[in-house]
C-alpha cells in the first residue's frame, strides 16, 4: 500500500504537530478540533492569535444552532427554499492571552525553542508543550491541556500553566470573551452567495464578576438565543473589564524561575433550542459550579471513561501497518465526537470541525456513519434516527411541496429539518435521501431488535417514506409495465434528473418491503399509522415491480436508463487543472452529457444489497463501473473497495482502502480546513468491518466472509448484535470468533452457521 509522505509522525495512538507553521495552521485547527456532539471548538491556540481569513479560524459551534438569510435567486421557481440555514459560529470564550513582564507569549514573534500539541485519541484530549523565547530573551515553557466533556453535554475545559525559565518577574494571565465573530462564508463556503456575513449574533446580556463572566445574544434572522459563559480557578487578584461585545478577567501572577503560573477555565455553552431563554444563564452558572466543585483532574478522568467506553467496541486493531492504523483511529475519534447524542440533532458532513457546507446534515449520517455506530454503539445510532423522526413534519411539508399528498420527503440538506438546498438538480432531485433513512432504519431494527423503537418511531418513518416512493412513479407499458421513477438524481451529481436511478429504485424497493415488514412485525401496535390494506397491497405491486436498468449486451445493471446514450467522457480533452473540479470549470449541462460518474452510484446499491445478485454479477458491475468512475467525491473509494473484497479483487480493495484511510489525516484533497470529511471517515471502518471481514446481512442474520489484505499480520474488531459483543481477528492462521459477553448470538461464515452460547465460546475459521 502507498500514501504520499504522511503529515505527522506515525503514532497509534496520538497525532503530534512537531512545528507550528503559520501556513498549515488552518489545516492543522480541524485535525486538533474537540466536540462532543453538541459542543464543539476547533483547534485554535487557547492564547489567542490574529491571522487572516486564509490563515485561520477561531471556531466555536452549537450542533444545531444556525442563522437564516433570505436566498436571493435570479429566477425562482415554486418549492425553491426561501430562507438558508448556516451553523453560526459562535462567541468566542477559549481566548487566555498570555503576558511576561508585558511582552505577549506569541508564537509568530519571538524564538520557538520546543514545540509539541498533542490529540491524545485514547484520552479525548489536546495537549501542548512549548519552550518559547521573547524578543527580550525571557524563556518560558507554555503547558496546555483541553477537553470538550464527552459526559457533560454543554461543557469544555482547559488548563494553563507557564513556567519561567531564565527570569524571575510577573506572569498575567488575561481570559477573555469574544463576542465579535463571523463565520469565513467566503472561505469556507466559497459558491454561497447568501451568507451569513458579517456578526450576526446581538448582544442581550453581558457582564463579569466572581471569577465569571456571561454573555447572551439572539441572532439577528433565525431567532435563536445563545448563551455562554466561563468559571475561573487562578491564585492571582482578578481585576474585571466589560464591553459592549467582550469582558475580560485579568489575573497578575508573581512567579520565580522554575515555578509554575496556573489558570484552569470551564466554559459551558447552551441555547434556546435546549430551555427557556430567562433560563438560560441559571443553567450555565450550575454547569459551572458543577465543575469547579468537581475540579480538572475528574473531568480528565471521566473523559478516559468515555473514551475507553467507545474503543472497546468501536476500535480496529491492524498488525503489520502503524499507518493505517494511525489513520483508522484517527477517522473513528472524529465521527465519534462529532455525532449529535440528544435525539434533536444530527451530524454535519464536517461534523463539529469547521463551517464546510454551512453545517448540514446530509445522506452521509445514515449511509456512512450510522452503520458505524449500529454495530459498535447503537444507543448513539438510535440518537441521530431520532433526530429525523423528530423533523417528520418539516419532511410531510415538504411532501406536499413537491406534489405528494401524502407521506414525507425529508430535505437533502438541512439543519432545522427544512430543504436547505438552493440547487435543486443536486439537492432536492435526491429522492433516494428516503431510501437511505429507511434503509438506516431498518438495519438499526435488524442488528438490535429494538421493538420499542419500531413500534415508536422506525415504523412510521418507513411508512411515510415509503408512501412518497410509492407516489413519485408508475407503472410503464415501455418498461413491460414496470414501476419507474423519473426525474430523480441518484448519489452521482455529475448525472442529474434522470429516469430510473438504479440506486434510487432499489433503496426505494427496499424501502417499501421494509415497511411492509415492519406492519407484520408490529401487528396491532401499528395501528395508529392508519394503513388500509389497498395502500399495503399497493406498495407491494410498486415494490415487485420495480424496474432496474439493464443492459443485456454488457451484462451490467445501467446507472439510470440513458447512461449510455451519453458521450464517452475523454478525460484527456480536459485540461488536468481543471478535471478534478468539473463544476467549478465546466457548465452542468456539458457535465451531465458525459458517460461517466464521479462516484459510486450504482455500484453502491449493488453493494448494499449484493446478496440479492450473483458474484458473476456483481464482479461484470464492478469491471464496468471502474472505467467510467472518477472517484471526485472522497465519499467513493471506500465503496469500489468493499465491492472489491466481494469479487476477489483483494488487490484493488486494498488501494482503494490505502486511498481512504488518511484521506483527511494527510489532506489528500488540500481542503482539510473546512472540516473533517466525516463519510469517508466512516467509510474506512466499513471497508475493513464490510470489505475485507465481509459483513453483511442475509435476511436479517449476520454473515462474514473474511480476507486478509497481503502485508497485514492480521486484524481484529468487535460488533454489537442484539445485545451480544463478538469479537473477530482474522490472521494468516484464520479467523476467530469471540463471544465476549453473556449474550448468546449467531451467525453465518460464509454458507454455514455458528451459534455461540456462552461468553469466551469461539470457532475458528480458514481464510
Amino acid at each position: 500500500m502507498k500514501f504520499q509522505a504522511p503529515i505527522y509522525p506515525v503514532e497509534s495512538w496520538s497525532i503530534t504537530e512537531t512545528e507550528f507553521s503559520e501556513k498549515l495552521n488552518y489545516r492543522n485547527e480541524t485535525t486538533f478540533a474537540l466536540s462532543n456532539g453538541y459542543l464543539g471548538t476547533r483547534g485554535t491556540f487557547v492564547e489567542g492569535y490574529d491571522f487572516d481569513v486564509d490563515t485561520g479560524l477561531e471556531g466555536n459551534f452549537i450542533n444545531g444552532f444556525y442563522e437564516s438569510e433570505h436566498v436571493r435567486y435570479g429566477e425562482w421557481n415554486y418549492g425553491f427554499p426561501t430562507m438558508s440555514q448556516s451553523l453560526l459560529n459562535l462567541p468566542d470564550c477559549k481566548r487566555v492571552e498570555i503576558y511576561m513582564d508585558g511582552e505577549r507569549f506569541d508564537l509568530r514573534r519571538g524564538r520557538i525553542l520546543s514545540y509539541g500539541r498533542t490529540l491524545h485519541m485514547n484520552q479525548g484530549i489536546v495537549t501542548r508543550e512549548v519552550e518559547w523565547e521573547s524578543d527580550s530573551g525571557k524563556q518560558v515553557r507554555f503547558c496546555s491541556c483541553q477537553l470538550v466533556c464527552l459526559s457533560r453535554k454543554n461543557l469544555m475545559a482547559l488548563k494553563l500553566s507557564v513556567t519561567p525559565l531564565n527570569f524571575s518577574g510577573n506572569i498575567k494571565f488575561v481570559s477573555k470573551l469574544d463576542a465579535d465573530v463571523e463565520n469565513h462564508t467566503r472561505k469556507t463556503n466559497p459558491l454561497v452567495d447568501y451568507g451569513p456575513f458579517g456578526r450576526c449574533i446581538n448582544p442581550d446580556v453581558i457582564g463579569s464578576k466572581d471569577h465569571r463572566f456571561f454573555y447572551q445574544g439572539t441572532t439577528r434572522n433565525s431567532g435563536l438565543t445563545m448563551a455562554c459563559a466561563a468559571a475561573h480557578r487562578c491564585n492571582g487578584e482578578a481585576v474585571y473589564d466589560v464591553g459592549e461585545l467582550g469582558a475580560c478577567i485579568t489575573y497578575t501572577i508573581p512567579v520565580e524561575v522554575n515555578s509554575n503560573a496556573e489558570l484552569t477555565k470551564y466554559i459551558a455553552y447552551s441555547s434556546s433550542l435546549d430551555m427557556p431563554i430567562e433560563k438560560l444563564e441559571g443553567f450555565l452558572m450550575s454547569v459551572l459550579d458543577t465543575a469547579e466543585a468537581d475540579g480538572f483532574a475528574v473531568l480528565l478522568n471521566e473523559q478516559k471513561v468515555a473514551m475507553d467506553d467507545f474503543w472497546q467496541a468501536a476500535d480496529i486493531q491492524i498488525d503489520g501497518d502503524e499507518a493505517l492504523q494511525q489513520g483508522l483511529r484517527f477517522n473513528l475519534f472524529h465521527i465519534m465526537q462529532s455525532a449529535g447524542r440528544d435525539g434533536k440533532t444530527g451530524m454535519g458532513a464536517k461534523g463539529l470541525s469547521g463551517e464546510g457546507y454551512e453545517g448540514h446534515y446530509f445522506w452521509d449520517t445514515e449511509m456512512y456513519v450510522l452503520p458505524v455506530f449500529i454495530w459498535t454503539n447503537p444507543e448513539l445510532a438510535k440518537q441521530l434516527l431520532l433526530y429525523r423522526y423528530h423533523t417528520l413534519p418539516q419532511a410531510r411539508e415538504r411532501a406536499k411541496v413537491l406534489g405528494h399528498p401524502i407521506g414525507a420527503l425529508y430535505p437533502w440538506r438541512t439543519i432545522n429539518g427544512e430543504e436547505a438546498s438552493t440547487y435543486f438538480p443536486l439537492g432536492t432531485a435526491q429522492y433516494h435521501i428516503n431510501g437511505d433513512i429507511a434503509y438506516a432504519v431498518w438495519q438499526y431494527y435488524e442488528a438490535t431488535g429494538d421493538y420499542a423503537f419500531l413500534r415508536d418511531y422506525g415504523a412510521e418513518m418507513l411508512v411515510e417514506t415509503a408512501r412518497v416512493f410509492a407516489d413519485v412513479g408508475g407503472f410503464a407499458e415501455c418498461r413491460g409495465g414496470k414501476y419507474c421513477i423519473c426525474a430523480v438524481t441518484g448519489p452521482d451529481e455529475y448525472n442529474a434528473i434522470v429516469d430510473n436511478n438504479l440506486y434510487t429504485n432499489l433503496l426505494a424497493q427496499e424501502n417499501l418491503y421494509a415497511a411492509l415488514r415492519s406492519l407484520e412485525i408490529l401487528g396491532a401496535d401499528a395501528d395508529r399509522l392508519n394503513i388500509t390494506v389497498e395502500e399495503k397491497a399497493f406498495w407491494k405491486k410498486v415494490a415487485d415491480n420495480m424496474y432496474l436498468p439493464y443492459d443485456e449486451k454488457l451484462g451490467v445493471y445501467l446507472q439510470d436508463d440513458g447512461f449510455m446514450m451519453r458521450k464517452p467522457y475523454d478525460e484527456n480533452s480536459i485540461p488536468e487543472d481543471k478535471r478534478h473540479l468539473l463544476y467549478e470549470n465546466y457548465h452542468p449541462l456539458f457535465v451531465y452529457r458525459q458517460r461517466m460518474s464521479k462516484q459510486a452510484d450504482a455500484i453502491y446499491g449493488l453493494q448494499l444489497l449484493s446478496d440479492r445478485f450473483t458474484n458473476e454479477e456483481l464482479l461484470r458491475n464492478y469491471e464496468f463501473y471502474q472505467t467510467v468512475t472518477l472517484h471526485h467525491s472522497s465519499l467513493s473509494t471506500s465503496i469500489f473497495g468493499m465491492l472489491a473484497c466481494r469479487v476477489g479483487k483483494v488487490e484493488d480493495a486494498c488501494r482503494y482502502f490505502s486511498e481512504s484511510a488518511r484521506m483527511d489525516l494527510d489532506d489528500y484533497h488540500e481542503n482539510f480546513y473546512a472540516g473533517i470529511h466525516a463519510a469517508n471517515m466512516a467509510g474506512t471502518w466499513q471497508s475493513i468491518v464490510f470489505g475485507f471481514a465481509g459483513l453483511r446481512r442475509v435476511n436479517g442474520v449476520p454473515e462474514f466472509a473474511p480476507i486478509l489484505p497481503e502485508g497485514w499480520k492480521g486484524y481484529a474488531f468487535s460488533i454489537r448484535y442484539q445485545g451480544s459483543l463478538l469479537k473477530v481477528y482474522v490472521s494468516s492462521n484464520g479467523a476467530v470468533f469471540t463471544l465476549e459477553n453473556e449474550k448468546p448470538i449467531t451467525f453465518c461464515i460464509r454458507d454455514h452457521k455458528v451459534t455461540l452460547k456462552e461468553k469466551g465460546d469461539t470457532c475458528h475459521e480458514t481464510v
